[in-house]
């Protein structure tokens, strides 16, 4: 009897070690395929060399070799994030991994150098990935700090504290909500100008190219509304037109008084208005500029009413405008525009919705995007729509500016660098173009827009901002409207029109 029921325990002891051994097979080769799949659905994005799942009999640790990831928005970068190793572990109860990096990680810039560079972390981050039904349903990351490094150590980019949460969801119309919460703490290496140029340097110069937009060859300066202008010029009695007759009245005691009833913000003095940031910056000391073009060194005794005192935007370039904290906090939906086929299951990532067999359309909810430092605060809120008919998102977004000054002398400073870095070179006259001598002139015309828009942004900005109600003081809005398949408007005043003053 004693006998038997021992078989009988032996018997149920090996088939449930079996059935637990056929159980963790399977779960960890399910997590094998979930990731597997993964990668695949979002192959435009994501590549990876071996995956190894092992860990058996109480936990899963599955290891991914040479996994490459592309930042698939334009907005922050156009890199790519090379993770030479690392190691998930869970449960094999669980459906959460805890990921370390086990090897170097590295990042790619996919725009023009195609350079390499080391990233240095202060500590290992903290790396929560959730699986549900072949999907990521959680994303966690935190850490405490990084640089991005290239071969003299230089730093490239720099955070004191970054943060990142993804949550996704699906409901039962299979319409897929993806949330979406990144803050980056004293970021370094990246400006607003960066901004300009992931997203938007491209099709301008494809609409100089095309001739879409065209280029002011001969900008005539854009006068203050608020200054009296100085009556046409007219030759004496001899025909002749004198030094003295073109220069401007000097005396405000001899321009008239002009009043403006509208609700505007005031001129920009972005000069002025950046001294005194850097001013309060140092204890509210004003920042003194050598007249020599040498950089600005804090003095108790500088006049701000002396303009050679006046930080220049190039200095403004240079100042403390190197470190930003960024908060994005938007929601992305994915709502079906036909019935999904049987057995289909598009994956959750919202960057992949042209190339699934279903058309959905792509709501953008931007709770707040939010980039601030020591001179400005941009703030970014509203809705944007991407349908598949439609070239460009449609919505409506509210911009709001805080020290507008600030952040336009910071502008017209870095553009006016970045026409420096072109370096057109202009073919003689009267000799036939060639291509490379046509794609020379196109960089020329570049070129004078962008140095057109350092000479006139304070104008166009103080002009556009002024038609907004909202604006005031320092503080400027721009309400950003777009119907589906029209035009973008900018406090009601077409893109295009604006455009056009520069």
């Amino acid at each position: 009897m004693k006998k038997s029921l021992i078989i009988k325990l032996a018997i149920v002891l090996v088939v449930l070690v079996l059935s637990y051994c056929v159980f963790w097979f399977f779960k960890a080769g399910q997590s094998e395929k979930q990731i597997n799949k993964f990668i695949a659905d979002n192959s435009s994005y994501i590549t990876a060399g071996e995956i190894s799942v092992s860990g058996f009999p109480i936990a899963q640790k599955i290891v991914i070799s040479d996994l490459k990831i592309t930042v698939p928005v334009n907005l922050i970068a156009k890199r790519q994030i090379i993770i030479k190793q690392l190691q998930a572990n869970s449960g094999i109860f669980s459906n959460e991994f805890v990921v370390n990096f086990t090897d170097v990680v590295k990042v790619q810039d996919l725009d023009n150098s195609g350079d390499i560079f080391d990233v240095e972390f202060v500590s290992q981050p903290e790396i929560l990935v959730s699986l549900l039904d072949g999907a990521i349903s959680k994303f966690q990351y935190n850490d405490v700090g990084f640089k991005v490094l290239d071969a003299e150590k230089n730093v490239v980019n720099a955070t004191t504290g970054t943060s990142i949460l993804s949550e996704n969801s699906v409901d039962e119309s299979d319409k897929r909500t993806n949330k979406i919460n990144i803050s980056f703490k004293d970021l370094e290496g990246y400006t607003v100008i960066d901004f300009y140029k992931n997203l938007l340097e491209k099709k301008v110069i494809e609409g100089i190219k095309t001739e879409e937009i065209k280029v002011n060859i001969n900008p005539v300066a854009m006068l203050d509304p608020n200054i009296q202008q100085m009556p046409p010029i007219s030759p004496d009695q001899s025909g002749v037109v004198q030094p003295n007759m073109m220069a401007p009245v000097v005396d405000p005691s001899q321009a008239p008084v002009v009043t403006n009833t509208a609700s505007t913000i005031p001129p920009i003095d972005g000069n002025a208005a950046v001294a005194q940031a850097l001013a309060s910056q140092n204890g509210g000391n004003p920042v003194a500029v050598p007249t020599d073009g040498s950089n600005p060194a804090p003095t108790a005794n500088a006049d701000l009413n002396n303009p050679q005192q006046i930080p220049s935007p190039d200095a403004i370039v240079e100042s403390e405008v190197s470190k930003h904290n960024v908060v994005i906090d938007i929601v992305l939906t994915l709502t079906p525009s036909v019935k999904q086929e049987q057995g289909e299951t598009p994956p959750v990532d919202p960057t992949q919705v042209q190339e699934l067999p279903v058309q959905y359309v792509q709501n953008i909810k931007i709770n707040n995007v939010e980039l601030s430092n020591a001179l400005y605060k941009i703030n970014i809120t509203g809705d944007a729509i991407s349908a598949s008919d439609d070239n460009y998102p449609s919505g409506g977004i509210t911009v709001k500016v805080e020290k507008i000054a600030n952040l336009v002398a910071h502008l017209k400073g870095q553009f006016k660098q970045l026409s420096q870095s072109k370096k057109p070179t202009v073919p003689s006259n009267g000799v036939d173009l060639t291509s490379e001598q046509a794609q020379q002139n196109q960089v020329q015309n570049y070129d004078i827009f962008l140095n057109n828009i350092s000479e006139k942004l304070t104008d166009v900005s103080n002009e556009i901002a002024s038609k907004n109600s909202v604006s005031k003081d320092n503080v400027a809005q721009f309400d950003v409207r777009r119907e589906k398949n029209l035009e973008f408007l900018i406090n009601e005043v077409p893109v295009r029109e604006i455009i056009g003053k520069f």
